[in-house]
């Protein structure tokens, strides 16, 4: 799969757009579609271990900001 330099997950990557993923606070994730995805996991797994939920959204990819790139 082709790399995607904008990505700022762990990959595998899938080329294309980029979005936002809000952690709060003002500070952000910037995420293709595959590494999103993985970060709801790893959210959803949180949020059943700890008990709490709330503390751990998942997001959906259909509402989030398209991350805008010079290229």
């Amino acid at each position: 799969m082709a790399e995607n330099w904008n990505c700022s997950g762990s990959g595998p990557h899938k080329a294309g757009e980029v979005r936002l993923y809000p952690y709060g606070g003002g500070a952000n994730g910037i995420y293709c579609r595959s590494c999103w995805r993985k970060e709801n996991a790893f959210r959803a797994m949180r949020a059943q271990e700890t008990g709490e939920p709330e503390n751990w959204p998942q997001l959906d990819w259909k509402t989030a900001k398209v991350y805008q790139t010079d290229d």
